[in-house]
């Protein structure tokens, strides 16, 4: 069973989907993902059976996937769409950077200000559901590339988060859009 909500489209059962980044797949030191293929078997949404789901809500949708794919919640965070209608995979994204003045969350009276972002640095990430560290790289005029570590599935415009280290806890300073 696959649980979430549906962005944009439709969806019908009988429809062949497909779950990216997918699945880990190592071979000689080297790792990659590879999207997983499966048909919509049936659907729920408010409590009821349905034939056919489009944007809007939450639902569930079940698929003849093995739950030893699924175990651990191995797939959460992924992106589920119509075979040729996923988004790209990423290991890269280029952002556009908007720092807020302040960190959120902080435990202080007054909180931290937000200091530019360093190359080298490791902020948390999240994007859609996804969440992911990213190590950030050719910063300037604005822009800064990151490296993550888990792959993503996202669209040039798509709004992320961005999270920095404190003591013992990830504090949100900003936001990027994917360029």
């Amino acid at each position: 069973m696959i649980g979430g909500s549906i962005v944009s489209g439709t969806f019908n059962i009988g429809d062949v989907v497909e779950i990216g980044p997918g699945r880990k797949i190592e071979k000689k030191k080297k790792v990659s993902y590879e999207p997983i293929k499966t048909t919509i078997t049936s659907m729920q949404g408010g409590g009821n059976n349905l034939e056919s789901m489009q944007a809007g809500g939450l639902c569930g949708l079940a698929t003849p996937l093995d739950p030893a794919v699924t175990a651990s919640d191995n797939l959460s965070g992924q992106v589920l769409a119509k075979v040729g209608e996923l988004p790209p995979v990423r290991e890269i994204i280029a952002i556009e950077i908007n720092l807020l003045e302040e960190m959120v969350g902080s435990d202080e009276e007054k909180p931290d200000k937000v200091a530019p972002l360093r190359s080298g640095e490791m902020l948390m990430v999240n994007i859609s559901t996804a969440t992911s560290v990213g190590v950030v790289s050719n910063i300037g005029g604005g822009k800064a590339t990151l490296n993550l570590r888990l792959p993503v599935v996202a669209e040039d415009g798509g709004r992320i988060s961005l999270s920095r280290r404190s003591g013992t806890r990830w504090r949100l300073i900003g936001y990027g859009v994917i360029i």
